[in-house]
């Protein structure tokens, strides 16, 4: 398992600056986060865009479905505007543009892949292609709520960690976990009590929650021995906990 920092930035500085785009990831490393978290999904044309939604309405000013325009219809809208007039001309970054991007600012991503209407495999081969001809590749860990795409990513690229996305624990899940092949889980956190992400923990498995913005429960989560937060506000839970706390002794 990659050593996934314990503050993590939700679709980059979220809170401070358009989501998924190079803007909130340059924010996010200004405000000292060394990894975001970012969605990854196709074009019609098959080019990896990042965006979170299958349709553009929240961010951007564009309309329809991500998965029926192409890619050069997508780099043309405006993806900062919606947040800000500081931001206004931002765009639909590829995943070219931000591996480049975190490459140099010496930061890692937990890159999900969304499949949202286009085909899981598909998608996941796009990004392998991306992954594997990038010169400018940072430290990567792959997520998804996809079942198909963790165990893809897993068989074809196994040397590199993926977490199996959830919004609730399932009872059976640690035979789903090790027929995936994942190497993480990745839980809404209100999905968790203590005897839940202890039984996690205790099995070895690394625990990454999501999204947390309130001081108070990431420090509680970090004393069941959650292994990271991923937040809109990297730079209010960096002041508050600089470094990974040691979990509580059960």
């Amino acid at each position: 398992m990659i050593d996934i920092p314990h503050i993590v930035a939700h679709r980059g500085a979220s809170i401070e600056a358009p989501e998924n785009t190079i803007a909130a990831f340059r924010v996010a490393g200004a405000r000292g986060a060394k990894w975001i978290e970012c969605d990854v999904t196709l074009s019609a044309d098959d080019k990896c865009v990042l965006i979170h939604d299958d349709t553009l309405e929240r961010t951007t000013n564009g309309t329809g479905t991500i998965h029926h325009s192409d890619f050069d219809t997508l780099r043309n809208l405006d993806a900062g505007g919606w947040f800000s007039d500081i931001y206004k001309g931002e765009r639909i970054p590829s995943l070219k543009d931000t591996l480049e991007t975190l490459y140099f600012m010496d930061m890692g991503a937990n890159l999900e892949i969304k499949p949202s209407g286009c085909n899981p495999v598909r998608l996941c081969e796009e990004v392998i292609k991306e992954l594997r001809t990038s010169k400018t590749v940072p430290p990567i860990l792959i997520s998804s709520f996809d079942d198909t795409a963790v165990a893809h990513m897993r068989k074809h690229m196994p040397d590199l960690p993926c977490g199996w996305l959830l919004e609730t624990l399932p009872k059976n899940w640690k035979a789903e976990y090790a027929r995936l092949g994942a190497s993480a889980i990745h839980i809404d956190h209100k999905a968790l009590t203590p005897v839940s992400a202890a039984e996690i923990v205790d099995a070895g498995v690394p625990l990454v929650c999501y999204t947390i913005n309130d001081v108070e429960r990431a420090k509680e989560l970090f004393s069941w021995g959650v292994t990271s937060v991923i937040t809109d506000d990297p730079a209010k839970l960096l002041m508050a906990i600089p470094r990974r706390p040691f979990a509580a002794h059960r």
